[in-house]
């Protein structure tokens, strides 16, 4: 059902059924880091269609959402031959950042992963944060019911090693223009060596935040280190030096 009044709905009242592709799951049957996103990016897709604040709206305005960070917490492993059910609603905002939370669990509802999200919303014509109180749409009064404890940025001081050289490529690239989240995630599986793959179904929680855009034809080098049962992955563009990217995987 479609609501047109925000304000007046309980998002939590959606619920939505999804379930992991094959192509999710490694060859020790544990999902990958970038299916976590995929979900959490098709409920999110679906429940903006659901309540009027999906891309054909904001872009009437000039605006689109973008994703800065997202955090996982793994509760029970994904079994791919059942279906899950999810809910998530806007939880927060503080200045330009929304923060979203949301829930999955199994059939016989049990909870499987949960955490939450940070996103702004940009100008699509000049790529800039839109920092105004009041929105141009009606997004409703957040529901502040949090999942987990999570931020929209990261600072280290850990010391990475390069491990590869990479380029944007035409299929990395999303209706915003910009390499798509999920291929963040990718990366940093890519980054895995044998022994750290096998031991993927020991990883608790992920922490993923996109600092810069990638866009077409950008190169980036992939980093890694290690610290207290962490691995960081870490991109960072190779024209601007900027971090693009930093995803946290710990047990």
């Amino acid at each position: 059902m479609i609501r047109t009044e925000v304000s007046a709905m309980n998002e939590k009242d959606f619920v939505y059924e999804l379930m992991a592709d094959s192509s999710d799951i490694n060859e020790n049957n544990c999902l990958k880091p970038y299916a976590y996103q995929d979900l959490f990016g098709k409920v999110v897709d679906k429940h903006l269609n659901n309540v009027n604040l999906n891309v054909d709206t904001t872009i009437k305005y000039n605006l689109v959402w973008v994703l800065i960070s997202l955090s996982v917490e793994i509760v029970k492993p994904v079994d791919p031959h059942r279906k899950l059910l999810a809910q998530t609603w806007y939880s927060q905002r503080k200045g330009p950042l929304f923060r979203r939370e949301f829930v999955f669990t199994n059939e016989s509802s049990e909870l499987v992963f949960h955490g939450s999200s940070f996103s702004v919303l940009m100008e699509y014509d000049n790529r800039k944060i839109f920092r105004k109180k009041e929105l141009p749409f009606d997004l409703g009064l957040p529901k502040e019911e949090f999942t987990i404890e999570a931020y929209p940025s990261f600072k280290t001081h850990l010391e990475f090693e390069k491990i590869d050289d990479r380029k944007v490529y035409n299929s990395f690239i999303d209706y915003i223009g910009h390499v798509n989240n999920t291929r963040y995630g990718e990366f940093a599986y890519d980054a895995l060596d044998e022994e750290e793959r096998n031991s993927l179904d020991r990883i608790r929680r992920y922490d993923m935040f996109f600092n810069s855009e990638l866009r077409i034809n950008d190169t980036f080098s992939v980093y890694k280190a290690k610290e207290d049962k962490k691995i960081f992955v870490r991109g960072i563009n190779n024209a601007t030096g900027e971090v693009s990217f930093d995803i946290i995987m710990s047990e």
